[in-house]
C-alpha cells in the first residue's frame, strides 16, 4: 500500500501556541519564538514518523509526505524523518499538491497535525486563514481544513484511513465519515490557546496504534465526498475584500460579508476558495 500524507502543525502533538506554529517570523519573531517553532517541528515530524512505523508495521511499504503548513514554511524536519520516504515541499502547497495526487500514485492518505475550523474553541482554529475568514460551509455544513483535504483526496479517488490532532477535529471527521476514518486524539482543547496534551509517548504510542488499524481496515474505508450540485459558502470578515472577491465570475455576493459558488465539481470548488484566499491576502 501506498500512501500520501499532508502534514499540518497546528494539530501535532504538545502545539497549543502561535509562536510554536511559526507565524511570528512573518513579523519578525525573537529567538524565543523561533526556538519553539523548532521544537514543535520536531514533534510534527515524530508525529509523521509514528504514524508511518504503524502503518509500515500493517503493511504499507510507500509514503510521501506533503508538507503543507504555511503555504511556503518548512516543517517537516528532514534529518529527523524516516528517510524512506520523500517529501513534497514548496509554494503553494496547502493540504495536498493536486498535481501529486492526480498521478494516482497512491491507494490511501492521512492527514497529520490537523486542528479545529474556524469558529470552534480548538487550538488555533481556522480554515486557511484567521479571522479573514471567518467561516467555509459547503452545502450549508462548517467545514474544516481535514474536511476539504478528505474531499480533495476523494476526488483523486483516495480513502483517507487516518486522521491526527485535537479531540474537536478528530470528533468532527469521525461524524462526517460515520466513523470508518481512523483518529488519533494527541490533546483535549479547552480553548483556541489551551489544551491538555497527552505525553509526547502516549501521543506517539496512539498514532502508531491508529495508523496499524487503518492500513488493516483501508478496504472497509470509502472515499469521502460532497453531495452534488456543490455551493460554497464564505464568511469573510472584511466586507471590503468580500466585495473584491464578489467580482470574481460566476460568484454570488449577499452585498454584506457572505460570497458563494457553486459547481458540481469538487475541483473547481477547491479553486475558487484558494483564488479568494490570495485575493484577500493581496491587502
Amino acid at each position: 500500500m501506498r500512501i500520501v500524507i499532508s502534514a499540518d502543525i497546528e494539530g501535532a502533538s504538545g502545539v497549543v501556541s502561535g509562536r510554536e506554529t511559526g507565524y511570528p517570523r512573518k513579523v519578525g519573531g525573537d529567538p524565543q519564538s523561533a526556538a519553539e517553532y523548532r521544537a514543535a517541528c520536531r514533534w510534527l515530524t515524530e508525529d509523521i514518523n509514528a504514524a508511518i512505523e504503524g502503518a509500515r508495521a500493517a503493511g504499507a511499504s510507500e509514503f510521501v509526505v506533503h508538507d503543507s503548513h504555511g503555504m511556503d514554511y518548512a516543517n517537516v524536519l528532514l534529518d529527523e524523518l524516516d528517510p524512506s520516504v520523500d517529501v513534497v515541499k514548496g509554494m503553494p502547497l496547502v493540504f495536498f499538491d493536486p498535481g501529486d495526487l492526480e498521478k494516482g500514485h497512491y491507494d490511501a492518505a492521512f492527514l497529520i497535525g490537523m486542528h479545529a475550523r474556524a469558529g470552534q474553541p480548538g487550538v488555533q482554529s481556522h480554515v486557511l486563514d484567521w479571522p479573514r475568514f471567518w467561516e467555509v460551509r459547503i452545502n450549508g455544513l462548517p467545514v474544516s481544513e481535514s474536511t476539504l483535504s478528505i474531499a480533495l483526496a476523494s476526488y483523486y479517488h483516495l480513502p483517507t484511513i487516518l486522521v491526527t490532532g485535537d479531540d474537536l477535529i478528530c470528533g468532527e471527521v469521525s461524524r462526517w465519515t460515520n466513523g470508518v476514518i481512523e483518529t488519533a486524539v494527541v490533546k483535549y482543547s479547552f480553548s483556541r490557546y489551551a489544551a491538555r496534551c497527552v505525553g509526547m509517548k502516549n501521543a506517539r504510542d496512539l498514532i502508531r496504534s491508529a495508523a496499524s488499524r487503518a492500513v488493516k481496515n483501508a478496504r472497509k474505508i470509502p472515499p469521502a465526498a460532497f453531495s452534488t450540485p456543490i455551493t460554497l459558502e464564505v464568511d469573510i470578515l472584511d466586507p471590503q475584500l468580500a466585495l473584491y472577491v464578489s467580482w470574481m465570475p460566476n460568484i454570488e455576493y449577499d452585498g454584506a460579508c457572505t460570497v458563494r459558488y457553486r459547481s458540481d465539481d469538487f475541483l473547481r470548488i477547491y479553486k475558487t476558495l484558494f483564488a479568494m484566499f490570495w485575493l484577500c491576502h493581496l491587502d
